[in-house]
């Protein structure tokens, strides 16, 4: 088991490590993603969202929010990196230190729901070397439980879900 692994199982969270697919539920409940000028709550200052991508589009740049002085504003930084992330249900994926222009580097993060009755949940893949990638292992907490896993220098991307803000620190 990896390093996140043993840190997510000492911390009394659920780790399932794997190869195969995962089972995904629809989208948890919660209040709809954020818009461009909408208000954002005070312990959401500074992180960053993304939109839900339409399904036509398949590319990888993503539509990001940041919460600012109390609204979401647009991010346009063609490089977002931050240490706080908001997902809203759907699936975020974000890349790490393993490779170019990363979004999010290695440290210990924590999933917070922003409801009761959402989960956290992260699939993480490591480099090992080039152009080889670790099996996902894949971290969920309980509905309303924070998930805390430690994140490496090697990320080379990790899926994030739940109705949740991910902080580094």
């Amino acid at each position: 088991m990896g390093r996140a692994g043993a840190l997510a199982t000492a911390l009394g969270v659920v780790v399932v490590l794997g190869t195969g697919s995962q089972a995904r539920a629809d989208p948890e409940p919660g209040p709809p993603p954020p818009q461009a000028g909408s208000a954002c709550a005070d312990n959401l200052d500074g992180a960053l969202t993304a939109l839900p991508q339409p399904a036509a589009d398949t590319g990888t740049a993503k539509d990001l929010l940041q919460c600012t002085g109390g609204a979401w504003q647009p991010y346009l930084d063609p490089y977002p990196t931050s240490d706080r992330w908001l997902t809203t249900g759907s699936e975020l994926i974000l890349h790490g230190q393993g490779r170019r222009n990363p979004e999010v580097h290695a440290g210990v993060w924590t999933g917070t729901p922003q409801i009761g009755e959402t989960a956290c949940r992260a699939e993480v893949v490591d480099v090992l070397a080039p152009g080889e990638t670790s099996s996902p292992e894949f971290h969920a907490a309980d509905p309303g439980v924070p998930l805390t896993l430690e994140v490496g220098d090697h990320l080379f991307m990790a899926k994030l879900t739940g109705y949740c803000l991910w902080q580094r620190g």
